[in-house]
């Protein structure tokens, strides 16, 4: 007897009742709650404070820096909701990646801070080792307290470790770039 699987229509047809569903969610549990109105705050307040602060003569080379960790995070956010690692209860927007706030504001313009703030490796690699354990084992318990993140099989030492090497990695990145494109510019040196 041959198994059947479901068709992509049936799959689609499945994603447009949880779609629904999430609305409906959305707009009677989440919309305008004092929750909602936070991760309104969470969204815009970190950008305002990092106008004030960046370097503006660096700040190319540290918005790349934050892209690359934004890109990571929503992409390790949509794996892990999807694979049901974690979910979140509240949304501030029932159809973006699942927390907004954090993938595109609180996890870049913490990690572009740290960034811009320590120049050389070894300042870089223990300031990320302890923002990556502040971010971890204390911010994340918070967020989880209030409700807005449920860990099912995922463990805060992996966030730990999530944080630690998006932030080495995109340095490297970033640094080789731009070495990369200043050999460029001047061949010979």
């Amino acid at each position: 007897m041959a198994a059947t699987f479901p068709s992509f229509d049936e799959v689609q047809k499945v994603r447009g009742k949880l779609l629904k569903i999430a609305y409906e969610h959305w707009v009677h549990d989440d919309f305008l709650t004092w929750k909602w109105w936070l991760l309104i705050v969470l969204s815009i307040v970190p950008w305002l404070v990092w106008i004030k602060i960046i370097d503006r003569e660096r700040v190319h080379e540290i918005l790349l820096y934050g892209f690359f960790i934004a890109i990571c995070a929503i992409a390790l956010d949509n794996i892990g909701t999807d694979l049901l690692w974690w979910g979140y209860p509240d949304k501030l927007l029932p159809m973006i990646p699942p927390l907004f706030p954090a993938d595109w504001t609180l996890v870049p313009v913490i990690l572009m801070v740290v960034y811009q703030f320590f120049h050389t490796w070894r300042s870089f690699i223990v300031a990320n080792l302890v923002l990556g354990a502040f971010l971890a084992y204390l911010a994340e318990p918070v967020f989880i307290w209030l409700d807005f993140y449920q860990l099912y099989s995922w463990k805060l030492t992996y966030s730990y470790l999530f944080y630690i090497v998006t932030a080495l990695v995109g340095r490297w990145l970033v640094l080789k770039t731009l070495s990369d494109a200043q050999r460029s510019r001047h061949p010979g040196k």
